[in-house]
Parts: structure tokens; C-alpha cells; sequence
């Protein structure tokens, strides 16, 4: 069942690309299997087998073809549990859903039959990373996800600005991706074996090297790092808003992004033990999460908004596994994958539909676009309030659970851990805030820019219900199939429903007082608007250098090196000169003359050389 949920989306890709010069075909192709699989999914979840207690993924229940290298095992094995399927669940969910809105958004592409391809196999890359019980198979399912972020950015690559976004996006993630590569071949090489299992349980030994594992698990949470879109990596997130919304919402909502939770979770019996890695994942969380939310509350573009907060939210979900211990860890930060899948999918969508009945995602451009249609600005409603962490709704129980777990204990986990519990509170409150922002600046507005009556096809807006009705309802699938979250106390529960009261309260004040338009208007709002500087940076610290070294080893080749081979050439070609010419202008004694000479000097040699063996 587990290697069925891989393959069939793989299948599926496949297909797709062969009827992909008929777009209709194609796209149909694409809803057909993604629907397929979410079905399989399902069936899946139902008869998911129960893994042992403290084991999640249910390691000890997978199972693979099996393959030996010299003395390392590689038994390729994946494994079905609840965990992991209910995960699968939300994937499958969201690509047909994306799958089903990218037939209407992409009507008019002439290649969207490779759209669909891709994300098929985006799916797969990422069900291949949930179920996998080997490392090598995990990796495996990271470059795919790669290289198809990658084509899904790039997909309008006929204009420049996406295909300089899909060369970013791939270079940060690959640079980052060299940490996790290496890290897990010191894990695998210590272990002597590439199953996930034997390689905790080397590792968690009293023989495992502790230098060693923290060596490793720093490189893997650098890897995490870049495909999660955490500081230093942030800005490739940003610029893959150049490709097309239904890409943004898989990328940001169920795949890519969400990938390195699942793998951190995976290893978190190592990563428990090996201080530096968690410190260095809590730092990077800790002022990530805040700047992003920060940077949203003035970003003038609703897009490039949620960006921001997938940056911020995903920080969110790994905060439990840099600061909390090893109980609610794993519940917590998987719980909140789960909710920020729901609800960040729905918003890009919803933008989606909004930006294609104004032209622009524009804050200014979408100002009272919601009234358009009830549907859009119910789904949009619903999604910021789930975003926003109201009580009760999925967002809101995700978030609490988050910062149960971190601050259960937090006074004995060291300085980093109370950093990430700060940052985490004070997040909760821009959260809330910029949510605010965007509700009102969709629902407000110049009543004469709103049209009466704006089409919705119905497949959008069934879409944009079931996730809406998710977003709310959704906490109530949370307990049984997940690991035990943690319990949310009463006097924490008060106190995250009166951080995200502030921020609502703040994000209300900053629209109606003006200073809101001031600040997206102002310098706070171009600099963000502009990445926070970084691809200047980039340019004048990168780019810039290794064009100048390209440059100085190119001219050391043409004017060095290539000096002397010109040179050489140069006396050839002047000797063989002076020789053409001495030849034409010779009279014929003076060439008889110079062949006696040589035949009497060959005499003389020759004579020489017979006295001398005689």
C-alpha cells in the first residue's frame, strides 16, 4: 500500500506528459489521478496498522526490496502508520485540490500539461519523504521536490522575471542541500546501514561519537534550513511568487517547505541529543519567525504577504523541535504542518481568484476585492482567522499546542529555549496583526471599484468551501492519528487568546489611524517590498565577486597563457616567412650552394663517426 501511494502520482506524471500536447486532455489527466490518489490515501489512513508507542513513522513495520553495498545495507524500505498516512492524507488533499483549480487558472497555457506533470510528481517526491523509513530514500525524495520546485517556479519561464526566480530558488536550496547530503552520509556511514531505525538506535548508542553526531545533525538542520525558507535561506521563498498561484500554494502549503519538519521529526531522537544542531535551528527560528511576521505587517503585496507568513509560520512548526523536549515535540510541530497546510493553501488560492478579477496582487490593486463575491471573502475570512490563531479554529489549537509543547519545562532547557518561547508569544501577536491588515484591506475599500458580480467557476468555489470549512472545522481530526500534542493548559489558553486579541486590536488601530498606509507607502514598506535588501547583497557579495574571478580567470587565459602559445605560433609563422621570402628572391647557384653544403656535411659527420668506432 505505502510503495502504491509513491507510485501511482509517478504514474500519473508520466501520463500526463504523454497527452501533454492536449492541454484539456492533460489537465483532466492530472485532477484524474490526483483524485486517484487522494482515494488510495484514504484507504490508506483507514487501515494504517498501529506502530509501537514513542515511534510515529512506525520504523519498525517497513519494509523494502533490500540492497547490499560492500558492507553497507540499503533496504530501501518505506512504512505506512497513522502518522504518516494521515500526512499523506493532507498532501494527496491539497494536490487534487490544487490539481482541480490549476485546470481553470492555466486554461489558456499552452504548456499546461507539464504543469500538471510536475506537480504530480511534486506529490510523489513529497509522499516519498512521509513514508520513507531509509535515508536513502528520504534524500531521494528531497531532490525531486528540488528540481520540481524548480520547473513549477520557472513555469512561465518565456519572461525573465520567473526564470531569474527559479535559478534562485534553486541555487539557495542547493547550496543548503549540500549540509543535508553530507550529514546524512555520516549518518548512514556511521550506522553502516541506511534504514532510519538502526540508524537512531546507532546513534542514540553509547558508542556513537557525540562530536561526530553533532557534526552531522548541524549539516542536516543547514539543509532543513534552506528548503524550509529560514534565515539565511529566506529569500528564494519570496521570489518564487513569480510563478503561478497554484505552484505558490503547493510549495507553501503541503510540499517543499513543510519538508524539513517532516524530516527533523523523523531523526528527533538524534537531534535530542546533539545541542549545537538545536541551538543553531532555535536561533535561526526564533528570528526568523518574528522578522517575517514583522515584514508582512508592511509587505504592499498580498502574495509576497503570505510569503512572509509561510516564512514566519513555518518557523512556527519547527520551534518544537529546537526547544521543546521529547514528549509534545513531535505532535505539536506535525500538528501545525497539518493546519498551515489547510489554511495557507486556501489563502493562496483565494488570492489567486481575487488577483485575477483586479489584475494585480497589489494590496492597493485588491482593495475591496472580497466584496466581489461571498465565497472569496468567506474563504478569505476563514483562512486569516485560522492564520491568526483564534481559539478553537485549526489554526488556532495548531498554534496553541506549539507553544504548550515549547514552554513546557522551558526553564530547564537553556537560554535558547526561552529565546524561541519570546519570539514565539511575540509572534503570535504580528500574526494576528498583519491577518488583520489583510482581512481589511479585502473587505474595504473604494465601493466604486467593486464589481457587482464577478464569475466564479463552480470548481473554484467548491475548492475554496472545503478548504474554508477545513480551516475552521479541521482541529477536530487532529487527536487520534497524529502523536500526543501535549496538553494546553487553561491559564495558557487565556493567555494566547489575549496575545492574538493585541494583535488584532493593533492591526485595526495601525488601518483605521492611516499608519498602516504610511508604513506599506513609506521606506519600511520598499525595503520589504524588496526582499529586506538581500539580492543586493547576493549581487555585491556573490554574484559581483564570481563574475570579477570569472573575468580575471579569463583574461589570465587570453592574455597570459594564451601569450605564450601566440608567441610560439607568431616565430613559426615569422620564420616560415623569412624563409618564403629568402626562397623566392635565392638564384638557383645560391641554392646548389647551399645543397653542397649540406651534402659535405653530412660526409663530415659521417667520417667522424667511423673514426670513432674504428
Amino acid at each position: 500500500m505505502a510503495w502504491s501511494l509513491v507510485a501511482l502520482p509517478c504514474a500519473a506524471a508520466v501520463l500526463i506528459l504523454l497527452v501533454a500536447r492536449s492541454g484539456p486532455l492533460a489537465a483532466l489527466t492530472g485532477v484524474a489521478g490526483a483524485v486517484a490518489t487522494l482515494v488510495l490515501s484514504v484507504i490508506a489512513l483507514a487501515g494504517a496498522p498501529t506502530g509501537v508507542s514513542g515511534a510515529p513513522f512506525a520504523e519498525e513495520l517497513a519494509s523494502g526490496p533490500g540492497l547490499v553495498m560492500g558492507d553497507l545495507d540499503l533496504p530501501l524500505a518505506v512504512a505506512l502508520s497513522p502518522t504518516s498516512a494521515f500526512l499523506v492524507l493532507v498532501v494527496t488533499l491539497v494536490t487534487a485540490l490544487v490539481q482541480t483549480y490549476a485546470a481553470w487558472y492555466l486554461a489558456d497555457d499552452d504548456r499546461r500539461g507539464v504543469f500538471h506533470a510536475t506537480v504530480a510528481l511534486f506529490s510523489a517526491a513529497m509522499v516519498l519523504v512521509v513514508l520513507s523509513a531509509d535515508l536513502l530514500l528520504t534524500v531521494v525524495g528531497w531532490e525531486v521536490m528540488g528540481w520540481c520546485s524548480y520547473l513549477l517556479i520557472g513555469h512561465w519561464s518565456r519572461r525573465p522575471q520567473p526564470r531569474r526566480a527559479a535559478h534562485a530558488a534553486f541555487m539557495v536550496t542547493r547550496v543548503a542541500d549540500v549540509g543535508l547530503l553530507l550529514g546524512t552520509a555520516v549518518l548512514v556511514a556511521g550506522a553502516g546501514t541506511s534504514a532510519r531505525a538502526e540508524v537512531i538506535d546507532h546513534w542514540t548508542s553509547a558508542a556513537a561519537d557525540p562530536g561526530t553526531r553533532s557534526i552531522a545533525l548541524v549539516l542536516v538542520v543547514i539543509g532543513v534550513l534552506g528548503k524550509s525558507a529560514q534565515l539565511p535561506f529566506h529569500h528564494w521563498l519570496l521570489d518564487a511568487m513569480e510563478g503561478p498561484t497554484p505552484a505558490s500554494a503547493l510549495i507553501h502549503a503541503a510540499t517543499m517547505v513543510a519538508a524539513g519538519t517532516v524530516v527533523l521529526t523523523q531523526l528527533l531522537p538524534v537531534l535530542l541529543l546533539s545541542d549545537p544542531a538545536r541551538t543553531l535551528l532555535g536561533l535561526s527560528v526564533a528570528v526568523t519567525m518574528l522578522l517575517a511576521a514583522v515584514c508582512a505587517l508592511v509587505e504592499p503585496d498580498l502574495k509576497r504577504l503570505l510569503a512572509w507568513s509561510t516564512i514566519s509560520q513555518v518557523g512556527v512548526m519547527l520551534a518544537p523541535l529546537a526547544a521543546a523536549g521529547s514528549g509534545p515535540a513531535s505532535g505539536a510541530a506535525l500538528g501545525h504542518l497539518y493546519g498551515h497546510a489547510i489554511f495557507k493553501a486556501l489563502l493562496f488560492l483565494t488570492v489567486g481568484w481575487l488577483a485575477s478579477t483586479r489584475g494585480s496582487t497589489a494590496a492597493s490593486a485588491l482593495a475591496g476585492s472580497g466584496r466581489a463575491h461571498p465565497v472569496a471573502l468567506g474563504a478569505w475570512a476563514a483562512g486569516l482567522v485560522s492564520l491568526a490563531g483564534i481559539p478553537l479554529v485549526l489554526g488556532g489549537l495548531t498554534k496553541e499546542h506549539v507553544v504548550a509543547a515549547v514552554g513546557e519545562g522551558v526553564g530547564e532547557r537553556g537560554p535558547v529555549a526561552g529565546l524561541v518561547l519570546v519570539s514565539l508569544l511575540t509572534t503570535a501577536v504580528v500574526t494576528a496583526a498583519y491577518a488583520t491588515r489583510a482581512l481589511l484591506v479585502v473587505t474595504l475599500g473604494d465601493a466604486g471599484r467593486v464589481r457587482e458580480r464577478a464569475v466564479m467557476p463552480t470548481a473554484v468555489a467548491a475548492i475554496l468551501v472545503v478548504l474554508a470549512v477545513a480551516s475552521v472545522l479541521g482541529g477536530l481530526a487532529l487527536g487520534p492519528r497524529l502523536p500526543d500534542a501535549g496538553h494546553v493548559p487553561l491559564a495558557l489558553f487565556v493567555v494566547v487568546l489575549l496575545l492574538v486579541l493585541v494583535g488584532i486590536a493593533i492591526g485595526w488601530g495601525l488601518h483605521h489611524t492611516g499608519w498602516q498606509q504610511r508604513l506599506v507607502a513609506g521606506a519600511p514598506g520598499r525595503h520589504v517590498g524588496s526582499g529586506l535588501g538581500v539580492d543586493r547583497a547576493q549581487r555585491a557579495l556573490v554574484v559581483r565577486p564570481v563574475t570579477a574571478l570569472g573575468e580575471l580567470v579569463a583574461f589570465l587565459d587570453r592574455g597570459v597563457v594564451d601569450t605564450y602559445v601566440r608567441a610560439a605560433a607568431w616565430g613559426v609563422l615569422g620564420a616560415s616567412g623569412l624563409g618564403t621570402e629568402a626562397h623566392r628572391r635565392a638564384r638557383p647557384a645560391n641554392g646548389l650552394a647551399l645543397l653542397g653544403g649540406g651534402v659535405l656535411l653530412v660526409a663530415v659527420v659521417t667520417g667522424i663517426v667511423l673514426l670513432g668506432d674504428s
